[in-house]
């Protein structure tokens, strides 16, 4: 028994590391699984997209008053899983400040309220963070800078919250990417160095994997170093989904007959003459 209390003992980090990547693993196996079932649903929405659209141009080949009912039923039926699919994916929405009256003056308002709201909150929880993140603080952007500093600025305050709630030791550097659209979500990568005990840097991989993150790890590695703490480095992606991006096919009306002397009039399936009016 004292053999197998030595050993577990003497091993506990790399227990502990099999451990995370077990659930890592099991993390990686139900995102891969979802983004699967969003691509799906995504071209079946595109489909039924293309599939009403066409008759803008072929009036021709327009439907009947019924298959457009049945058309549409399908189209809520497939929204509605899309909308399914997005709120099981995750339970956080990211929110960025709109910038509207004086957009240079505000923005530098909040990339510096930003970075002492996270200084502040790095030294009540005994966290180091790096003094700046890569952001001019002299001047102002240019106009179109503005949208990708903010998405930016956005996430890397999600991801110091994260790395602050977990208890890290030194957050050494965080610095986000460029962003990239797929489809209904946009996808912004990030590269990540902490320093840590094994307890806190496992803690962070828990966080992250939490189902509510938006947040998916790409890769990581961790070593040890001659202190004793280990530093971990992480390339991580922010999964944005634009949950209001879900594409609204056209409505097609089909245009029945005007009555003649209040004598009622059947409509005429499409490609067939009009009826003949008795005078």
């Amino acid at each position: 028994m004292k053999k197998i209390l030595g050993f577990l003992k003497k091993n506990l980090v790399f227990i502990f590391l099999i451990v995370v990547v077990g659930i890592l693993g099991c993390g990686f196996n139900l995102i891969n699984k979802t983004q699967k079932q969003l691509k799906k649903t995504e071209e079946e929405i595109k489909a039924k997209y293309e599939e009403i659209k066409k008759y803008e141009t072929q009036k021709d080949l327009a439907p009947s008053p019924e298959l457009i009912n049945k058309l549409k039923k399908e189209q809520e039926f497939v929204q509605n899983q899309f909308i399914s699919m997005l709120n099981r994916f995750t339970t956080t929405t990211i929110v960025m400040p709109e910038f509207k009256d004086f957009p240079n003056v505000e923005f530098k308002e909040f990339l510096f309220e930003t970075n002492d709201i996270l200084k502040k909150k790095a030294q009540k929880n005994n966290v180091v963070i790096p003094s700046s993140f890569g952001f001019q603080e002299t001047g102002f952007p240019s106009q179109d800078q503005i949208p990708l500093f903010t998405l930016q600025i956005t996430v890397l305050k999600h991801i110091i919250d994260l790395l602050i709630d977990s208890g890290v030791s030194v957050v050494n550097a965080v610095v986000p990417g460029m962003p990239s659209s797929v489809s209904f979500y946009k996808v912004l990568p990030l590269d990540i160095s902490i320093t840590g005990s094994s307890i806190e840097i496992m803690r962070f991989l828990k966080y992250l994997n939490n189902p509510s993150s938006f947040f998916t790890l790409e890769s990581f590695s961790i070593t040890k170093k001659d202190s004793g703490m280990f530093q971990g480095n992480f390339k991580i992606n922010a999964v944005i989904i634009d949950k209001n991006a879900v594409a609204q096919a056209p409505t097609v009306s089909v245009k029945q007959p005007t009555p003649v002397n209040g004598a009622p009039v059947q409509p005429t399936q499409p490609g067939a003459p009009p009826p003949v009016q008795n005078r």
